[in-house]
């Protein structure tokens, strides 16, 4: 009897002390003592041995208990304690327990004792000899029912075989197979009796002749069925495989021939290969295929010669189709690239056409079929038509060459007409001939993606440079005969660039110093005109006044307009003036406006940081008791329900708040309103000054002008009315300015009146937030006194969890010591279960033969049969098993459970003091 106790914790208790705990009789005289004590003893006899098992954990967190636990995840300890007990429980077994000198298994028992309790019932002497008798005819008649079985599981597993082989081959192989059979039940039967040997091996031969006479009716009915189907599927294959050659068709003729015999042939062997019966043949049923498949060759021959004639009529109706649309488009093509005008290569034209002949589609072709190759006729049809084509082409390449040639000439001609003569009679033949190197170029590139043959290329070049000679002597004589009026024209031009740099330095000279008086204006007008006569003149008095009449006849429509742009830059002036004195008053007034504004922002920021000053006081100690309760989670709802108070009293100061900033933002929208409608104003107002000096401009850039000199003086005076009227203008919008001024400023009393009166609001509202902080800074006070004592009482914990750690360490210390005194003890107890399985091993041997000595001494039946129960008792050896050592901790792992353990105790009082 083995006793096995799982999760066992006690500390220093042993197996020996269990098994005295709970075997050792009780002192006392009580019927539960007595009833106890008598257990025990019965227990005792019962069992040759008693062993005590204290098994460890198994894993070191309980909660994987609830999981499949392989048996590498067990602990050390718990893996040594199970393989102890495997090697315990396989040495007990090595030794069977014996009746009528064979093992008694529980099959044996299990038999044995109907029969015996039947004996017991009746009122008969027990004669273990009949018992032992009826028992064996009982196990032989099971022997035979299960061959009988085992024979019937044969004969149907042979059945239900796959493959069907002739009947007597089958019949000779199952009548083998049931003699193997046979054989082994009666091997299994020599340690019977020979009575019951040969009663069950005649009651099986007989069962042997009965399922062999139905295993073979039952596998001659199986492969005539079997032959039936392959009937059936051979006369479908036949008609399947002559309808699929029927959808090949054409075939050649010998081919299709040979097909044929070959489908009928296939279709048949699987008949002539099928297993045997003893009934009947199948000749009459393969001759009759065989005559169903000639008909069906002699049908698909017909079709197949009238499939041919219809191939071939299709394969020449095809190839002139091919041909016809081959040529059409080939040529189509060459005719759109020759009219669309793009370059294109004799390569481009052979690919196109190698496109299309590779478009076409082409009846697989089949020689033993066909009597025209029409892929060898489209070849050579393809050659023709590609030899046409590049004498088409040749012919518009002519055409090109001579568009290029003319393209030359007029681009050459074109290039040298803006030559500027006269030149040097070098340089006037380089520059043609860098035009024609140019032009040759250029026609190169635009020639790139054409084919040209070579005599084509040495025309085009003969004829550029023929034309470019002929245009080399034109210019020869044009260049000699304008050097001859040279001199004059850089006379001209002399005089004109003179002229023009005088001009342009008394239009940047007086225009940059207007507005000015006339007398200045002609001041600078006579130095400057002295100036430029004395650089015409070179020295010549005659020709210095001839000069001088000429610049100032030239110049003076330019003294005029001079003169009355000065006039009306002057006036300019004066309105600029007076428009500059209206944008001071203008500033001065928006400045007003931006200072009262700057006012009711400063206000305005000032109550807001108030407010936010407040808010972030509120917000710290809103802070603080957040801290403090997550310290003290004891005061969690004392906490929670200041912490709702103070959300209340935040959400209703949040609301006073945006009350106030919404009064303050409406006010404060409508003053800027109000602002931006006076600067918007102001600046319509500066627009229309800008449009004035953009005027004033154009009419300046139109005195400029030479072509409008007669217009001049109209458009001044015209300019000058509309000035005066938009001065007119101006001074009615600074009247309408000062009106809006004046409004503007009661609406900045009326909303610093409002200012005012929200302020106090806001005050009031300021206080009632500072009494309610006060109040909650005098709770935030209580709560922090609270954590303080709640931090002390932690230290304490924490005192007591350090020296709870110290006495762990030592604990750890002690059990290593005990663990290799374990150790050694476990080495003692191991020799001395060697020694004690050697005497046990003596003792059993001693123990068998007294009981044969008993057995044999019992002459009569009346006596009767006692087991040597108490000499057997007296001899139990009581094999004790030492307590595995405790597991072996690192440092690391003892911190772990210390801390583990310090959280634990600490957590169990806390929670004892929320309670």
């Amino acid at each position: 009897m083995i006793s096995v106790f799982r999760d066992w914790n006690f500390v220093n208790t042993s197996p020996t002390e269990v098994h005295d705990a709970l075997f050792k009789k009780e002192k006392g005289v009580s019927k539960e003592v007595s009833n106890r004590n008598l257990a025990r003893h019965e227990l005792s006899e019962a069992f040759e041995s008693i062993n005590i098992w204290l098994f460890p954990l198994p894993v070191v967190s309980t909660a994987q208990l609830s999981e499949r636990i392989r048996f590498e995840q067990l602990q050390p300890s718990f893996q040594g304690k199970l393989r102890d007990l495997r090697n315990t429980i396989s040495k007990q077994l090595q030794e069977p327990m014996l009746f009528n000198q064979q093992p008694l298994t529980g099959h044996k028992l299990a038999d044995m004792m109907p029969l015996f309790a039947e004996s017991l019932n009746d009122n008969r002497v027990i004669m273990p000899e009949s018992i032992y008798s009826s028992m064996r005819r009982a196990e032989g008649k099971k022997i035979q029912l299960s061959a009988e079985e085992a024979i019937r599981a044969y004969c149907k597993t042979q059945l239900d075989l796959p493959t069907l082989v002739n009947t007597q081959t089958f019949t000779y192989q199952v009548r083998q197979g049931m003699a193997d059979l046979i054989r082994g039940a009666v091997q299994s039967l020599q340690s019977f009796p020979t009575d019951v040997t040969e009663e069950c091996q005649k009651a099986l031969n007989m069962f042997v002749e009965r399922e062999l006479d139905l295993v073979s009716k039952s596998n001659n009915e199986k492969i005539l069925q079997h032959f039936h189907t392959l009937v059936d599927l051979a006369s479908n294959s036949i008609s399947e495989h002559f309808k699929q050659l029927e959808s090949l068709l054409p075939v050649a003729p010998l081919a299709l021939h040979q097909q044929c015999d070959t489908i009928i042939h296939d279709s048949i062997v699987p008949l002539q290969n099928c297993p045997r019966t003893t009934l009947n043949s199948y000749d009459s049923e393969i001759q009759r295929l065989e005559q169903q498949g000639e008909v069906l060759k002699e049908r698909l021959q017909y079709l197949n010669e009238r499939a041919i004639r219809e191939r071939s009529s299709k394969l020449l109706s095809q190839l002139a189709l091919f041909k016809n649309e081959l040529k059409t488009k080939g040529t189509a093509w060459l005719d759109k690239q020759i009219a669309s005008g793009s370059a294109f290569t004799i390569s481009m034209l052979e690919e196109e056409l190698l496109r299309l002949h590779g478009s076409f589609d082409f009846v697989e072709s089949n020689p033993a079929l066909d009597e025209v190759d029409i892929e060898e006729q489209m070849r050579e049809f393809h050659a023709q038509l590609l030899d046409d084509l590049k004498r088409q082409y040749t012919f518009h390449i002519r055409r090109v060459v001579l568009q290029f040639i003319s393209t030359a000439k007029s681009l050459l001609d074109k290039d040298v007409q803006v030559i500027v003569l006269p030149m040097t009679q070098t340089k006037l033949c380089e520059r043609i001939m860098e035009s024609k190197e140019r032009i040759v170029y250029e026609i190169a590139n635009k020639m790139q993606g054409w084919s040209f043959p070579q005599e084509e290329m040495v025309h085009f070049g003969n004829a550029v440079t023929e034309y470019t000679q002929q245009l080399q002597e034109t210019y020869e004589k044009q260049n000699r005969v304008a050097s001859k009026d040279t001199a004059a024209r850089e006379a001209s031009v002399r005089y004109k660039a003179v002229k023009d740099s005088l001009m342009d330095k008394l239009n940047e000279k007086i225009t940059a110093a207007i507005p000015m008086s006339v007398e200045t204006l002609e001041q600078v007008y006579s130095e400057h005109l002295i100036r430029a006569c004395a650089e015409l003149s070179d020295g010549s008095q005659t020709k210095h006044e001839r000069v001088m009449q000429s610049l100032k006849a030239d110049l003076a429509t330019l003294l005029v307009q001079l003169k009355t742009i000065n006039t009306k830059e002057t006036e300019k002036a004066a309105l600029m003036n007076a428009a500059e004195a209206e944008r001071q008053r203008t500033e001065a007034l928006a400045n007003e406006v931006k200072r009262s504004q700057a006012l009711a922002a400063k206000r305005e920021r000032e109550m807001h940081s108030k407010l936010l000053e407040k808010e972030t006081k509120s917000k710290q100690l809103l802070d603080e008791l957040s801290s403090q309760e997550a310290k003290t989670k004891a005061l969690e709802l004392q906490l929670q329900s200041a912490q709702q108070k103070a959300k209340v009293l935040a959400e209703e100061k949040l609301r006073a708040e945006a009350e106030g900033l919404k009064l303050a933002s409406k006010e404060r929208q409508n003053a800027q309103r109000m602002i931006e409608e006076n600067a918007s104003k102001q600046i319509e107002l500066q627009n229309e000054l800008r449009a004035i000096q953009a005027k004033l401009e154009q009419q300046q850039s139109i005195l400029l002008a030479k072509e409008k000199e007669a217009k001049a003086a109209e458009i001044a005076m015209e300019e000058a009315r509309k000035l005066s009227v938009e001065k007119e203008h101006a001074l009615k919008l600074a009247e309408r300015e000062r009106a809006l001024r004046e409004k503007l400023s009661q609406d900045i009393a009326s909303h610093q009146a409002h200012t005012a009166n929200l302020e106090t609001k806001i005050s009031n509202v300021m206080r009632e937030k500072a009494i309610e902080t006060q109040q909650l800074q005098a709770t935030l006070t209580d709560q922090q006194r609270k954590t303080q004592q709640l931090e002390e009482q932690l230290k304490q914990m924490a005192e007591q969890a350090r020296i709870l750690a110290e006495e762990r360490e030592q604990l750890r210390l002690q059990n290593e010591n005990m663990a290799k005194s374990k150790f050694a003890m476990e080495q003692k107890a191991a020799e001395e279960a060697l020694r004690r399985a050697e005497a046990s091993a003596a003792q059993a041997a001693a123990k068998a033969a007294v009981v044969d000595v008993d057995m044999e001494e019992q002459a009569t039946p009346e006596r009767k049969r006692k087991v040597p129960t108490t000499a057997s008792s007296s001899k139990k050896a009581k094999k004790l098993d030492v307590k595995a050592p405790l597991p072996k901790l690192s440092l690391q792992e003892a911190k772990r459970l210390a801390k583990e353990e310090m959280d634990k105790r600490v957590g169990e009082r806390i929670a004892k003091l929320k309670k």
